[in-house]
C-alpha cells in the first residue's frame, strides 16, 4: 500500500498536469507540456499513475484532438469528458500545420507507441487500475441504436467482438446499457472518432456553403497509381505534415502484425518481433485496432453493419434501414481509409509465395467485422488461423469496405462536391490492385516514424510484382463483387454525375476500364465467374469452369442485404 503523502503528491502533480495542458494553446508551451507528461510518467509507478489517467488523461485527449469543451470541469473516468467537434486549436491539428514540425515531433513522441505513455498505459490496464465510460453519443451510429434498447444492447457483445465484454449496465440509470473500456481502448475510441467528427464537422460548414471552388482534377489524380502527370512526391508531402496519417501507421505496424516482415520492422523492439502464440495481448491489440477503425470509418451508418448469416445465427433481427436510412460514409474519411486498407492488404502480398498452394472447398466466407464467421467460438478464430486464409487480415475488411464503397457509390447526393466520392474511388482501386502495392509505398512513412532509410528497402520493393498474375487468382476471387457489382454501380454513379465534371468522371471511367481489361486473364476470370454465377451447374462441362461453382454460393450470401 503507498504511503498518504505519495497518494495526495499525485494526486496534486496530476490536477496541476491536467491545468496546464488546459493552458497550453502555442507551440512552446505544447512542447513543455509534453515533456511534463513524460517526465512525470517516468517517475511514478502505475498505481501512483492512477491519478494521471483518471483526471488528465481525459483531458489531454480533449486537447490533442481539439474538442471544445468547457475547460472548468475535469473529468473522472466513469464521467469522461464528451468532445464536440474539433477545433482548429487541436494540438494535433496545429502540429500539422507547417513550421511545426518540431512540435509534430514532440507530439509524436509523447504518443508513440513504444514512448512512456503507451507503455505506462500498458502498465496501468495490465491491473486493472482505471476503467471508463465512453458516451454513447460518440459511438458508432448503429451502436447507438442498439444501445437505446436493453433488448439490444444485451446480444451486442455477442454479435459484435468489438464490444465483447464491455458491455455494462448503467449503474446509475439502472436498465440502460454503457460502454466500458479500460485506458488503451478508451485512447483508441476516441482516435478513431476523431476523422469522422472531423469529416462531419466539415460537411455541416460545406452545406452552408452551396457552390464552393470546384474540385479539380489534379487534386485526386495524384492518389492514383497510373495517371499521367501524378506526383508520388506531393503525396508523400501531405503525409508528412499529417500527424494524424503519421500517428495511425505507427500504430498499425506497432500493433497489427503482417506475418514476419523479416528484416523490414520499423519497431524492433515491438510485437512484430514476436510469435503470436507468445502473448495472447497482441493478439487483442492488433483484432481490437483493426474492429474500432472498421467499425468507426466503414461501418458506423450503415443500414447493414452486420452479414445476415450472422444476425441470423444469433436469431435477431434490427430495423436500421428505417432508422438509419439510405445515407453516403461519413466525408473526409478517404486518406486514412486508404491507408488502413493498403496496409492491411499487405498480409496479402508478403502471403503471397504460399497463395497458390492453399486449397478451399468453397469461397472463404465474409466474416462479421471481428475475424470470425458464424457459429465459430471466439476463443478459436484469432490472427494466427486467418493468417493462412486469402487475404489474412483481408477477410476482416471485405465486407464492410464493399458496403463502404457501394454505399458512397449508391447515395451520394447530387450537387455535392465529387471530392469525397473520388477518395473513396481511389479507395477502391487501390484494393483492386494488391499487386501494386509494396513496401516501398509506405517508406516515406517509415522514414518520417522510425527514421529508416528507403534506399534499405529499394531492393526489396523492386522485387514485388507489377502486374496481375495467375498468383492473384484466388484473391480476386474472394473479393469478387469488387471487380463486378461495384463497377456496375459505380457505372451508375458515373452517368448521374457526368454533369458535375465531366473530365474527372471520364478519368475515373477509363482507369476502371483500363485495370479491367490490363490483363486477358484477369478479364477472362471476371467473364467465367458471372458465367458460372447465371447458369446452373449442369450446363458447363469444362473443367475450368466447374471448379468455380463452389465459389457461388458465398458470392450469393455476399449479395443478401438485411
Amino acid at each position: 500500500m503507498l504511503p498518504h503523502s505519495y497518494t495526495v503528491d499525485s494526486l496534486s502533480q496530476s490536477e496541476d498536469l491536467a491545468s496546464a495542458i488546459l493552458a497550453s494553446a502555442n507551440p512552446s508551451q505544447i512542447a513543455a507540456t509534453c515533456s511534463s507528461i513524460d517526465s512525470f510518467l517516468h517517475s511514478h509507478t502505475p498505481d501512483q499513475s492512477r491519478h494521471f489517467f483518471s483526471i488528465t488523461f481525459p483531458t489531454l485527449i480533449c486537447k490533442l484532438f481539439g474538442f471544445n469543451e468547457n475547460a472548468t470541469s475535469l473529468p473522472q473516468p466513469q464521467q469522461p469528458q464528451k468532445p464536440q467537434h474539433p477545433q482548429s486549436n487541436g494540438w494535433i491539428e496545429l502540429a500539422s500545420q507547417p513550421n511545426h514540425q518540431d512540435l509534430s515531433s514532440k507530439i509524436f513522441s509523447l504518443l508513440s507507441p513504444n514512448g512512456t505513455l503507451m507503455n505506462s498505459i500498458s502498465a496501468v490496464d495490465r491491473h486493472s487500475l482505471v476503467k471508463y465510460v465512453f458516451p454513447v453519443e460518440r459511438l458508432p451510429e448503429w451502436v447507438r441504436f442498439m444501445l437505446s434498447s436493453e433488448k439490444d444492447c444485451r446480444v451486442l457483445s455477442d454479435l459484435c467482438p468489438l464490444f465483447k465484454g464491455k458491455v455494462k449496465e448503467d449503474s446509475v440509470k439502472g436498465s440502460l446499457c454503457q460502454i466500458q473500456l479500460n485506458v488503451f481502448e478508451y485512447y483508441l475510441f476516441w482516435f478513431a472518432y476523431y476523422p469522422v467528427c472531423k469529416g462531419n464537422s466539415e460537411n455541416l460548414e460545406s452545406n452552408t456553403v452551396k457552390k464552393s471552388k470546384k474540385f479539380r482534377l489534379e487534386n485526386w489524380t495524384n492518389s492514383i497509381r497510373g495517371f499521367s502527370g501524378s506526383s508520388k512526391r506531393e503525396v508523400e508531402q501531405k503525409f508528412e505534415g499529417n500527424l494524424y496519417v503519421q500517428l495511425l501507421y505507427a500504430y498499425l505496424r506497432a500493433f497489427v502484425p503482417i506475418f514476419d516482415l523479416g528484416a523490414h520492422q520499423p519497431y524492433r523492439s515491438s510485437i512484430l518481433n514476436y510469435s503470436l502464440k507468445c502473448d495472447g495481448s497482441i493478439i487483442f491489440r492488433a483484432e481490437f485496432l483493426v474492429n474500432v477503425l472498421v467499425h468507426y470509418w466503414l461501418v458506423d451508418n450503415d443500414f447493414s453493419p452486420l452479414p445476415v448469416n450472422v444476425c441470423k445465427s444469433f436469431g435477431v433481427s434490427f430495423p436500421f434501414r428505417s432508422v438509419l436510412g439510405e445515407t453516403p460514409p461519413t466525408s473526409g474519411l478517404g486518406e486514412v481509409v486508404k491507408l488502413f486498407v493498403k496496409y492491411l492488404n499487405l498480409s496479402s502480398v508478403i502471403s503471397m509465395d504460399g497463395f497458390d498452394n492453399i486449397e478451399y472447398s468453397e469461397s472463404p466466407r465474409w466474416r462479421a467485422s471481428g475475424g470470425f464467421e458464424s457459429g465459430k467460438s471466439r476463443d478459436v478464430v484469432s490472427v494466427s488461423s486467418s493468417a493462412s486464409s486469402v487475404g489474412s487480415w483481408n477477410s476482416w475488411i471485405q465486407r464492410p469496405l464493399f458496403r463502404f464503397i457501394l454505399r458512397t457509390f449508391l447515395f451520394c447526393p447530387v450537387g455535392s462536391s465529387i471530392k469525397n466520392a473520388s477518395q473513396v474511388f481511389s479507395v477502391w482501386v487501390s484494393y483492386m490492385e494488391p499487386w501494386t502495392i509494396s513496401l516501398d509505398d509506405f517508406a516515406e512513412l517509415d522514414e518520417i516514424v522510425n527514421g529508416s532509410s528507403k534506399d534499405s528497402r529499394k531492393q526489396e520493393a523492386q522485387s514485388q510484382a507489377s502486374g496481375y498474375s495467375q498468383l492473384w487468382q484466388r484473391f480476386v476471387l474472394s473479393n469478387y463483387l469488387y471487380y463486378s457489382s461495384l463497377v456496375m454501380h459505380f457505372i451508375g454513379f458515373a452517368h448521374k454525375f457526368l454533369h458535375t465534371d465531366p473530365e474527372v468522371i471520364v478519368q475515373m471511367v477509363l482507369k476502371v476500364v483500363s485495370l479491367l481489361t490490363s490483363s486477358k486473364e484477369l478479364i477472362d476470370l471476371i467473364r467465367n465467374v458471372d458465367t458460372v454465377f447465371h447458369s446452373k451447374q449442369a450446363i458447363s462441362s469444362k473443367s475450368t469452369l466447374n471448379s468455380l461453382y463452389r465459389f457461388v454460393p458465398s458470392i450469393r450470401e455476399q449479395l443478401q442485404v438485411k
